[in-house]
């Protein structure tokens, strides 16, 4: 044997021998997971995050620790998400305000083509409540109520989401509704309650207590099937309306830029989480539906909701928050 091939196997030798002492590569993931929720701790998001975390430390094999960021709408969460760097360590768990922020805002502080959809975890339909001395008893008749007293129905908005459902009906029905702002459901609900306001579109749990001691008639729901909570209560199509439908939802996105074998798994562990037999019956509990889409689905629904509401929000013409 030559010395070069004496050389060349040793050289050989020594690389193939340095293969077996280097650090495998980690598997995914090997640290904690931050769950960021851009609002107070309390609310549905939060409320979702805290209930499947633990689902999700014994599926990943890691903590998941879930943060509050409050602010601007929800947005200072959102873009803390769309920087933080795409390596699958820092999840966004937010409602339809990710996807109606920017149409909502003259300043938007994220990009939404930072963010990657990972899944969807729940659906959860709006209600139409009005006042029992408003007399209608189907969305048929609040449309003639209202084209009879043009501008003069006034409606509670608990914020951007129960008021773009508003502005929504509003413009398929072509009617005239005044929107009255309030900081949060409860006093949303309180004002139609009181005879304040006449109306408002909610999401069934912060309703349902009204509608139950008859301090609310609900005249419909906006999902395309009767709601658990409320199974006495048409759904869109059934009260003539087929045309309306409208859900609030939750779901959990990535920075963009994360690998797909990151989000895929991500995506398992978070439906199977959503559909566990002692977390489902929690979730209908809020009357939430739990629902499991691929990735593909759920980013195709997400880009579906940016342009809905963006033309919703031109159509209403409604004015830009700073």
């Amino acid at each position: 044997m030559t010395a070069t091939k004496t050389i060349g196997l040793s050289l050989i030798s020594v690389l193939l021998a340095g293969f077996g002492s280097w650090p495998a590569r980690a598997e995914y993931p090997d640290k904690p997971i931050r769950i960021i929720v851009p609002y107070q701790a309390g609310g549905g998001c939060d409320i979702v995050a805290r209930l499947l975390g633990p689902k999700l430390t014994e599926a990943l094999k890691q903590p998941i620790i879930v943060e509050n960021k409050p602010g601007a709408g929800g947005m200072i969460g959102v873009e803390a998400v769309s920087k933080a760097s795409p390596d699958g360590y820092t999840m966004l768990l937010d409602a339809p305000g990710v996807a109606m922020n920017p149409s909502l805002y003259r300043k938007v502080l994220y990009d939404p083509a930072r963010l990657q959809p990972v899944s969807q975890l729940i659906s959860l339909p709006f209600v139409i409540v009005v006042n029992p001395k408003v007399p209608v008893n189907s969305p048929k008749e609040l449309i003639e109520y209202a084209k009879g007293r043009p501008g003069q129905m006034n409606v509670a908005a608990a914020g951007p989401s129960t008021q773009l459902a508003g502005e929504m009906f509003r413009l398929l029905a072509n009617v005239q509704f005044t929107f009255i702002p309030y900081k949060g459901s409860s006093p949303a609900s309180s004002s139609v309650v009181s005879g304040d306001t006449d109306a408002m579109f909610s999401d069934v749990p912060s309703v349902a207590q009204h509608v139950g001691s008859g301090r609310l008639r609900a005249i419909a729901v906006t999902g395309a099937k009767r709601s658990p909570m409320m199974p006495g209560v048409p759904f869109a199509a059934e009260a003539g309306m087929p045309e309306y439908v409208v859900e609030s939802w939750y779901g959990t996105f990535v920075p963009a830029g994360t690998s797909p074998e990151i989000i895929s798994r991500l995506n398992a562990a978070l439906n199977r989480a959503v559909m566990l037999p002692d977390v489902s019956p929690r979730l209908a509990a809020l009357g939430a539906e739990p629902v499991a889409k691929s990735v593909e689905d759920f980013s195709r629904f997400y880009m579906n909701e940016l342009a809905r509401w963006k033309d919703v929000v031109a159509r209403a013409r409604l004015p830009l928050n700073e």
